[in-house]
């Protein structure tokens, strides 16, 4: 008999069995749906920003000889938009070229703009607005969408979305000249992989990718590192040659150019865009500041609320002292009137942050930046770059072409020297050497009692200060008290906020490369100090006679003053302080000594000391630059040691007196003689800070000095020639009824006076000048411009008498764009008797006009233009004008050469 059976589960074992059965459907259906379905969705994203390189692509391809697609889609819209302009549903995209399907039922297009509005150009869905967007016309306002986005996406995109066709020129022409590469299988993958997969599959379609060769083992990083600056090099020279080819390469000077029309289009358009968007990231930054600044006030306010309710409302003043080892060391702290305030603004700071992007991006760019910056002061970001960049030259090995491999380096190095350092003086911490003491007590004094660091008097600027100076101790084993004045302009430079503690290590390692790659020996210190001497000696013997004779009168000599190392090179390595004769130690050229030993940061205020170090960080501290700074220097206090009458006022006036001149006058001095390599003698007029000791009328080489008087001058019979471009944007449209003449004259560094022309000016001709550019006649015939007579300060030199004109047009009240300027000498000096006058330089003068705002001072104004693409004049406009004297009225006849 068949025997039957029953199998019984029990409840949790069969709930497990549906589990799964279910989970295996689940998968199953999500893999087919995935496989089927990713075609369309994949480029589903909440947002059209995190699909702005696909947007990109779109945009800058020529979409309609192409056979594939990119396709965009937004949130759980039903429609997808394809590069060519076509609306379609999803489930009708191709699958195999992600083009909408042009046989579909659901497909609409190309260029589908029924839901956008004219008025506003906005449309209801992300869909119809790439659609509409990519129809050709509708360009310019796609062009304003890419202008919202951030600054990186606008200097991405601006070229290439523009009606400008360069590219089309300009890439064929590199293609051919990098194709002639080929030959080297490493080289023509290296280019291939620099131009990128887009550049490759445009021109080097057929081209084999063989990434391999440039890796291990055929080749070594090193070796592919070297190929790749080799080829960078490479392409940047030939990508300018191309460009020349074809009109499209960017010169100094327009003399000459053969630019095309379209590149200069494209330039115009470029230099709105970025203009735009930095405006709008300036804003951005504005109201960021003002926020933090109100939120600072209300923490301020909170802070003192809370302090005056602990100590009953009394205001307390603490000296800055440690508990164990330097009580009553410190002087008592009282408010600096000499505090100093950032040279740089808003502006100045986001400029150098969008240039050192593109410095990160080829760092040897910086040599061109240099010498366009030159005689200015840096903001704080390209400060650091230049100075880095300075010293990991020195430190860089000649076979080392990687700045950034250099620097790694040097930092490792640094690190094991510390290590190093502490092993050998069995140190549990850097920061506490041997030297701890001798540091803090030397930190302490010197900030005491030098006037030009009182302002950084602070516990936490000292204790970082002393900080410093051990960890460099700990490396060098060795140690300065001027050291310390040499590590305020790395402080001020390096300040890191965010790691104080690393920022240690940082100055530490900087300060130790500037000891040993940038400070001149003392050999060298002497020669440049006694140069300056011996050039003063034949150049103004009566200085130098004047400064001789006081060094010798009630001479009361503090030899702590000066290092041994400026007393005499034979005796800097005793321990020792010797006698020395009276003769020596009074001698002026010893002070020159103390200012380049200290690199003037003990006797300049510190936005003086960071200009200078600037300019000696951009020529690679040459000594000739350092000898400038120190004449420049001597010259703008040379009224105030004229003044002296003995030892004591004279030391005054070289260790107290600098900290007083301003800033600006330094620079222009500083460019006096750098740059335009003019007599010194002209310096002391550019002294703007001007407080005597005594009254000129007591020395005795001014006793027989009257007041300067300037005679009237007249102007008239004024005529432009502006050099203009053919442009639709309004802001670079000269007007030319509105233009405004405006002559101010300057003289021994203050305005003297000014006048500006009233009647409208009238057009006598415009003609076209080159492509893209015309040439405007404009004359004001009927002004007869009078400045009055005028009296001026004293100088013990000769000073220059010069007239600024500026050209700008007078919009409304408020509104005075100025569009060029020059200068030009407007009296001659001469001598009646005992009085000192000057003569006008009668006759007509002209002159080559300077395209945008004039420098902070007139002698910094070039003697030939330099032009760029955003001026809105070009080379070649000039002013002319007829100088007469009011009271004969003689008219002389001088003809000046333009330049």
């Amino acid at each position: 008999r068949p025997c039957s059976m029953r199998i019984y589960l029990k409840p949790t074992v069969i709930l497990v069995v549906v589990l799964g059965v279910v989970c295996l459907l689940w998968t199953g259906t999500w893999i087919w749906w995935r496989r089927h379905r990713q075609p369309v969705t994949s480029f589903t994203y909440p947002t059209p920003k995190s699909n702005l390189n696909d947007l990109e692509q779109a945009i800058l391809m020529d979409n309609r000889f192409v056979s594939t697609c990119q396709h965009f889609a937004q949130g759980k819209q039903l429609l997808v938009v394809d590069s060519k302009g076509y609306l379609c549903q999803r489930r009708h995209l191709d699958k195999t070229n992600g083009c909408c399907q042009t046989i579909s039922s659901s497909i609409l297009g190309p260029y589908i703009c029924d839901n956008c509005t004219l008025s506003t150009y906005c449309c209801n869905s992300f869909e119809h607005c790439v659609s509409c967007c990519l129809k050709p016309e509708h360009r310019i306002h796609l062009q304003h969408y890419i202008r919202s986005r951030d600054l990186k996406t606008k200097l991405l995109l601006s070229h290439l979305s523009t009606p400008f066709d360069i590219l089309d020129e300009l890439e064929p022409a590199l293609s051919n000249r990098v194709r002639q590469q080929f030959n080297n299988p490493q080289r023509r993958q290296m280019l291939i992989e620099l131009l990128g997969a887009q550049y490759q599959k445009k021109f080097f379609g057929t081209e084999l990718d063989n990434t391999s060769i440039l890796n291990v083992p055929d080749m070594t990083k090193e070796q592919r590192r070297i190929l790749e600056n080799e080829a960078k090099s490479w392409l940047q020279i030939q990508t300018l040659k191309a460009a020349s080819e074809i009109g499209a390469a960017k010169k100094d000077s327009d003399e000459t150019t053969r630019s095309s029309a379209e590149m200069a289009d494209f330039l115009e358009y470029t230099n709105q865009v970025v203009w735009k968007g930095l405006e709008r990231y300036l804003y951005q930054v504005q109201q960021k500041e003002f926020q933090e600044r109100e939120t600072q006030k209300l923490h301020e306010m909170n802070k003192l609320k809370r302090y005056s309710e602990l100590t009953g409302g009394s205001k307390l003043r603490f000296i800055l002292r440690d508990s164990k080892t330097n009580s009553g060391k410190l002087p008592m702290i009282y408010e600096s009137s000499s505090t100093t305030h950032p040279m740089t603004s808003q502006y100045s700071n986001l400029i150098s942050e969008s240039i050192i992007a593109l410095l990160k991006q080829d760092l040897r760019r910086i040599t061109f930046l240099k010498e366009k910056l030159f005689g200015q002061q840096l903001p704080v970001a390209l400060r650091q770059i230049s100075w880095t960049e300075c010293l990991f030259r020195f430190e860089k090995k000649p076979h080392e072409s990687d700045l950034s491999f250099v620097e790694l380096k040097t930092r490792r190095d640094f690190a094991s020297g510390i290590t190093r350092g502490k092993n050998e003086l069995k140190l549990s911490n850097p920061l506490n050497t041997p030297m701890k003491n001798v540091i803090e007590n030397d930190v302490i004094e010197t900030y005491g009692k030098i006037r030009t660091l009182q302002p950084y008097l602070e516990e936490y600027h000292l204790r970082f200060t002393m900080k410093i100076l051990n960890v460099l101790y700990t490396y060098k084993k060795s140690y300065e008290i001027y050291y310390i004045y040499w590590l305020l302009p790395f402080q001020l430079t390096y300040c890191d906020e965010d790691n104080k503690d690393e920022e240690i290590y940082v100055i530490g390692m900087h300060l130790d490369l500037f000891i040993r790659h940038c400070f001149p020996t003392w050999p060298k210190i002497y020669t440049i100090a006694s140069n300056i001497i011996s050039d003063m000696s034949i150049d103004d013997s009566g200085f130098y006679n004047h400064l001789k004779k006081i060094s010798r009168l009630n001479a009361k000599i503090n030899a702590k003053d000066f290092p041994m190392e400026i007393l005499s090179l034979n005796d800097k390595q005793t321990t020792r302080r010797k006698v020395y004769d009276q003769e020596l130690m009074t001698d002026p050229v010893i002070f020159l000594r103390k200012w380049i030993c200290e690199m003037f940061v003990g006797i300049l205020n510190s936005n003086s000391v960071l200009y200078l170090w600037d300019q000696f960080f951009m020529v690679k501290w040459e000594l000739n630059y350092i000898e400038h700074a120190c004449r420049a220097i001597l010259y703008l206090l040379r009224d105030n040691f004229m003044c002296a009458e003995n030892y004591e006022e004279m030391r005054k006036v070289f260790l107290d007196e600098p900290c007083l001149l301003y800033t600006s006058d330094i620079q222009t001095a500083f460019v006096h003689l750098a740059l335009k390599q003019d007599d010194p003698k002209y310096i002391p007029a550019m002294n703007q800070h001007i407080r005597p000791m005594k009254s000129l009328d007591n020395i005795e080489i001014r006793s027989n000095k009257q007041k300067i008087y300037l005679e009237s001058v007249g102007i008239e019979h004024i005529s432009l020639i502006l050099i203009t471009p053919f442009t639709k944007d309004p802001r670079r449209e000269v007007h030319c009824k509105s233009i405004t003449v405006q002559i101010e004259v300057y003289g021994g560094g203050e305005k003297l006076g000014s006048i500006t022309t009233r009647s409208p000016p009238k057009i006598r001709k415009r003609e076209q000048y080159k492509p893209s550019w015309e040439r405007l006649f404009i004359d004001m015939t009927n002004e007869k411009l009078i400045l009055p007579a005028q009296q001026t300060r004293q100088s013990l030199v000769p000073i220059r008498i010069q007239a600024l004109i500026t050209i700008y047009e007078q919009i409304d009240p408020y509104t005075k764009p100025i569009l060029g300027h020059c200068r030009f000498p407007l009296y001659i000096p001469q001598k009646i008797g005992n009085l000192d006058t000057w003569d006008v330089t009668c006759g007509p003068v002209h002159r080559a006009l300077h395209a945008g705002l004039p420098p902070p001072s007139i002698d910094m104004i070039p003697d030939t233009p330099k032009t760029s693409a955003s001026d809105r004049i070009g080379s070649g406009s000039t002013i002319s004008l007829m100088i007469f004297d009011p009271k004969s009225q003689q008219h002389c006849k001088l003809i000046i050469v333009t330049h």
